[in-house]
């Protein structure tokens, strides 16, 4: 009897594998315009039967029962580009579509690696006679009988038992023929392009929760049941949550409470046709629970009128942020249950617990991690590189979560974090995503790039009155008038002490744009001004576990504060303070920091202030140059010319004309990586290499060489970092792994990311393993107020 895994019969892994992955593709509503949903479903149920058939063949026959000690090495028990193969031959001889059966050869043939370009799939076959003759060799070892018996149960119309050698070498020849290329080359595109990736992430999720399910012991039919009888989620719920919100300001609570209602009216009247939506609102206007309840809504009316249950998933641009946004979604839904809500970021604990019969339950490690990373749950919360990164992607692990996306309500929020020259893919992929896969996209943000066109209709904006609610918020006012000219650092020490001497009664934050300049303003602030306000300083420089805690002080603090802060500031950090001083930076970065000014809308305005700090030991250098492209700050001067003092009301008007300024440069990268994709050369689009000037998908793109450093802080990381060290000593290294995904999250509140330069001047890094730093070495490389010691010239910059 042929084997698919120990004590595993072959048979009974590809049928509870293709039963998981047709459920799911069951219950998904697609639209595609190039394929019927009746082929997909057949060529989807051929990959998951056919995906494992190249374990027939004695080579690993031999190895999953340990015959004569086989090596693991040996690549005659390799069986990934002979069941693509045969899949190939299976596909077109039920389907009668090459094209189709190409993609199936594809998908199948990578189930456990990477997609790959189009040409290597043809070059793994053509011309390479080492891969010819490994699959000569291997297709004439398979039990033939054997293997007839396993097509037969599994219901594949296909005979293997008259199939020859030549005819199977045939096969190869015209799988890479120029008939068969030209079949697939006409239906190249994003539409195929997105159907791969379904393809493939339906196999590679469905075959890892069989074979581990299998390991466990555990019933294939206890998953199909969870996932097809699905919680129900009301939208009602938000509407209870907000009656019991303390309400702190009269004025901000009515005006958040008609906002609400504006956007509610129009989810509940809008056509569903339309699938990419907007929320475009002020800070601090109450997006987050307004986000909750338009999906919910949406949800409610998709199951009514369309027939299927559509998943949501929300996404941030930053961690820091969504352990917060998670919390009041728990809140409101009133509930902690996985099936119900996950999060899922690089520190998010892998843990999958429900409630049955008034019990907890909680599936083991390694279920719950493959169920966590391929966010199965109602709702989802993550980040944008997770989200994007597993949509622009060829890699396994990220692509086993795309199934996931089909049919979900997609909310960005903060969405103006996409850069611009991703503004164009990421406009053509959600479209395509809009049409094919029948998913809708929520674009939250008070400053709504132009990355849909409203005025072409290619979005349709929720809240009716946004111009309106823009123009009564008038909550601060933002004083440009200093941006003409350079301030070197000395002169905005003179500036901000005379500022706090003055609004003697004022909360300050003050926002650097490098770590080295926010050190050297902090230190000097904390000499002047110690005795007179409590002074806290926040960047990525000290570890993530003082950062929370500083945050938590200064929300809980009633004294007077003075914040120094690098632009982490703005990443939803909820404080709220009287009098803002930034550093110049780009027009959404401004309007982030100044969301942190006023926000519950006190007596008197908020102040917002920008100073252009220049480098008087660099030529005069703006500081905002070593961060920012120029671009942006280009587009930023042009929105704020003529402009010395501008209120919040005229903050949307300008945002359009930075925006529009935006636009008006080229899409050479966006351009490039769409024609990658319509082309399906996904190694040249999302695989960096350094042999090539790559252009490849990078969401957050990293300017220098960076080092992770565990910061032994205190008697907590020494016991994490105890911990640490005896998971490195477990043998199984997916144990291990699993193991370390439990301490991952109190393990990283000690660790910072660092430039490598910087790094080298303390200690020797650890080329395999993070590098410490020991309590014993603090006293020289790590300062109780400002984080990591910095001694290089170049880092004063970053």
């Amino acid at each position: 009897m042929l084997l698919s895994h120990p004590d595993k019969l072959l048979k009974e892994h590809l049928k509870n594998v293709s039963l998981i992955g047709d459920s799911i593709l069951l219950q998904k509503r697609i639209n595609f315009k190039s394929f019927s949903n009746d082929k997909i479903r057949q060529l989807n149920r051929i990959n998951l039967l056919t995906h494992d058939i190249g374990k027939a063949t004695s080579y690993f026959q031999d190895y999953i029962k340990n015959v004569n000690g086989k090596q693991n090495n040996d690549e005659k028990k390799s069986h990934g580009l002979l069941s693509g193969v045969l899949s190939f031959k299976i596909a077109s001889t039920v389907l009668k579509d090459e094209a189709l059966a190409f993609f199936s050869y594809m998908v199948v043939s990578k189930h456990h690696g990477e997609l790959d370009d189009f040409s290597n799939f043809i070059s793994a076959l053509h011309g390479d006679e080492n891969n010819r003759n490994l699959l000569k060799l291997q297709f004439e070892s398979i039990d033939k009988t054997e293997l007839q018996n396993v097509i037969a149960e599994l219901g594949i119309d296909f005979s293997i038992l008259d199939y020859t050698t030549d005819e199977f070498l045939a096969d190869i020849d015209y799988l890479t023929s120029r008939k068969v290329r030209n079949k697939v080359k006409e239906l190249l595109g994003i539409e195929t392009f997105l159907l791969i990736n379904l393809l493939f992430s339906l196999l590679i999720f469905s075959d890892k929760l069989e074979a581990i399910y299998n390991s466990e012991k555990m019933s294939i039919e206890d998953f199909i049941e969870k996932s097809t009888h699905r919680p129900n989620l009301l939208s009602s719920c938000v509407d209870n949550f907000k009656k019991g919100l303390e309400i702190k300001n009269i004025q901000m609570a009515k005006r958040r409470d008609e906002i609400y209602e504006d956007v509610v009216e129009s989810v509940r009247n809008i056509n569903l046709e339309e699938k990419i939506l907007s929320i475009n609102l002020p800070t601090g206007s109450g997006k987050t629970l307004i986000a909750l309840k338009t999906a919910l809504m949406l949800k409610e009316r998709i199951i009514k009128e369309e027939g299927y249950n559509p998943g949501i998933i929300y996404v941030l641009p930053f961690t820091s942020i969504i352990e917060q946004n998670f919390d009041v979604f728990k809140d409101v839904l009133g509930s902690d249950d996985s099936k119900v809500m996950l999060k899922h970021h690089y520190l998010s604990e892998r843990s999958y617990k429900w409630e049955k019969d008034g019990k907890k339950e909680e599936y083991s490690d390694a279920i719950s991690e493959h169920l966590v990373e391929s966010w199965d749950s109602e709702i989802v919360v993550s980040t944008f590189v997770q989200l994007l990164h597993s949509i622009f992607t060829n890699r396994n692990r990220k692509l086993k979560k795309f199934h996931s996306m089909v049919n979900s309500i997609i909310i960005l929020d903060e969405v103006q974090s996409i850069p611009h020259k991703y503004w164009k893919l990421v406009n053509e992929t959600f479209k395509a995503m809009a049409l094919f896969l029948n998913c809708r996209f929520i674009l939250m943000t008070a400053t709504m790039p132009l990355i849909f066109s409203e005025s072409d209709g290619e979005i349709y904006e929720l809240a009716t009155c946004k111009k309106r609610y823009f123009s009564e918020f008038n909550r601060i006012n933002i004083d440009a008038s200093r941006l003409e000219n350079g301030m070197t650092l000395e002169e905005f020490k003179a500036f901000i002490y005379d500022e706090i001497n003055r609004y003697e009664e004022d909360d300050f934050l003050i926002v650097l744009n490098t770590i080295m300049t926010s050190i050297d303003v902090f230190s000097y602030i904390k000499d002047e001004f110690e005795d007179i306000a409590e002074v806290y300083y926040l960047s990525t420089n000290i570890i993530p576990k003082e950062r929370l805690g500083r945050i938590e002080k200064i929300k809980d603090s009633k004294n007077r504060k003075i914040i120094v802060s690098t632009q982490m500031i703005e990443a939803g950090v909820d404080i709220d303070i009287d009098r803002v001083y930034r550093d110049f930076g780009p027009m959404d970065s401004i309007n982030q920091t100044a969301g942190r000014c006023n926000r519950e809308w006190c007596g008197k305005k908020g102040i917002v202030t920008l100073v252009n700090l220049v480098n008087e030991n660099h030529h005069d250098k703006a500081y905002s140059s070593y961060i920012y492209d120029t671009i942006l700050m280009e587009e930023t001067k042009s929105a704020l010319k003529d402009k010395d003092m501008i209120e919040e009301k005229d903050i949307f008007q300008l945002a359009e004309r930075y925006y529009n300024g935006l636009k008006s440069h080229g899409n050479d990268e966006s351009d490039w990586l769409l024609n990658c994709i319509g082309e399906l050369r996904y190694r040249e689009a999302f695989e960096h290499r350094e042999d090539k000037n790559s252009k490849a998908f990078e969401l957050i793109k990293q300017e220098f060489k960076t080092v992770d450093v565990f910061i032994e802080a205190d008697d907590e990381a020494s016991e994490v970092w105890e911990k640490y060290q005896s998971i490195k000593l477990i043998a199984d290294r997916f144990e291990r792994k699993r193991q370390f995904n439990k301490l991952k999250k109190d393990f990283y509140q000690f660790v910072l990311s660092l430039p490598e330069q910087a790094v080298k001047k303390h200690v020797e890094i650890d080329e395999k393993e993070i590098t410490f730093i020991s309590r014993e070495m603090l006293c020289s490389t790590y300062d109780k107020d400002t984080g990591f010691i910095r001694k290089i010239d170049r880092d004063y910059f970053i």
